[in-house]
């Protein structure tokens, strides 16, 4: 419920926040599935995007909910001739994000008072924080070209459940619901991707001028019954990773949501984290070391804490690189 206690204790929580700290500001990597090989998450996003939509050469990127600056910087470097600018809820990343070549403007205001028009309007990982999605991005459309695109980045909790743990995160997306709300808000979906990125759903978007459908028109395909699969398989996480502790020296693959989130359940029975992120690996989270798996103890005991189509992934990976620590599975998850 986003009531006034659920938005004072968001207020804080981004107040406090330091992006991607376990990094040291560097976002997360996406592995390729079979080599492992290492890439930065806008760069892959950006690399899909331009093939899939045909970016033109020349444009105007606003970038909300910027952060510290990944996406426009990736854009910069692969894209020179677009004008960038970004937006952010206060001024903690500013120099950062003006000190990127080509970014013309860094604003704390609302998007609707960004003045001029683009060609290109991003929202990475944005819209779930946003109370009144719909409105928000409906709102958008002043803000783009005729023919301008949106491109939205979510959590796809029917991949991901553990989408469902992020306090901060006031809707829960699903393809369905998440196409269905960029159509009632006057886009026409372009693409709808869920493999660009690792158990993520890309959409872009087009301005369409398309009326915004009335109440009595939607007929949503949310199911609560998917919601509560989800929470029983994460109750099932536990129950699994804690019978795996038992076997001996016991660690954590992984250290974002899901993995922080096992271990704050799991606390006493967890002696590492593993991560294969280069810039993870060799640093603490939550007073633990983060081992990259080259570093893992022979004959150790690995919970891998991550969706399990991505899990059995990374298994086969390990398997195939014989660093010598057992790795094993969350539970199946039937969508």
């Amino acid at each position: 419920m986003t009531d006034h206690v659920w938005q004072s204790e968001v207020d804080k929580i981004y107040q406090a926040y330091s992006i991607y700290h376990q990094g040291d500001g560097v976002e997360q990597a996406v592995f390729d599935e079979l080599s492992g090989q290492p890439s930065a998450r806008s760069e892959c996003l950006l690399q899909h995007l331009r093939i899939d939509v045909e970016l033109p050469k020349k444009g105007r990127l606003l970038d909300v909910g910027c952060g510290n600056g990944a996406l426009l910087r990736a854009f910069s470097r692969l894209l020179p001739l677009w004008s960038l600018a970004g937006t952010e809820l206060n001024d903690k990343y500013r120099p950062v994000v003006e000190s990127i070549d080509r970014v013309e403007a860094f604003y704390t205001c609302p998007p609707d008072q960004v003045p001029g028009t683009y060609n290109l309007i991003a929202l990475i990982y944005v819209l779930e924080h946003i109370i009144g999605p719909r409105e928000f991005i409906a709102g958008l459309q002043a803000k783009l070209e005729n023919g301008g695109l949106l491109v939205l980045q979510l959590v796809e909790f029917l991949q991901n459940p553990f989408d469902l743990l992020i306090v901060d995160h006031c809707t829960h997306f699903t393809v369905a619901t998440a196409t269905e709300l960029i159509w009632s808000a006057g886009y026409q979906v372009v693409s709808v991707a869920t493999d660009w990125v690792p158990k993520e759903l890309t959409i872009v978007a087009r301005k369409a001028g398309y009326r915004q459908m009335d109440r009595a028109d939607h007929v949503s395909s949310f199911s609560f019954e998917s919601v509560a699969r989800c929470l029983q398989w994460l109750e099932s996480v536990v129950v699994t990773a804690r019978q795996i502790s038992a076997k001996g020296t016991f660690g954590l693959f992984g250290t974002s949501i899901a993995g922080t989130w096992l271990f704050s359940e799991l606390e006493s029975v967890v002696s590492f984290f593993v991560d294969e992120d280069p810039n993870r690996a060799g640093k603490t989270h939550m007073g633990l070391p983060i081992l990259h798996p080259r570093d893992v103890p022979r004959d150790s005991h690995v919970f891998i804490a991550l969706p399990t189509r991505l899990a059995e992934n990374i298994q086969a990976r390990m398997k195939g690189m014989k660093y010598g620590f057992n790795c094993y599975l969350p539970p199946p998850f039937l969508v």
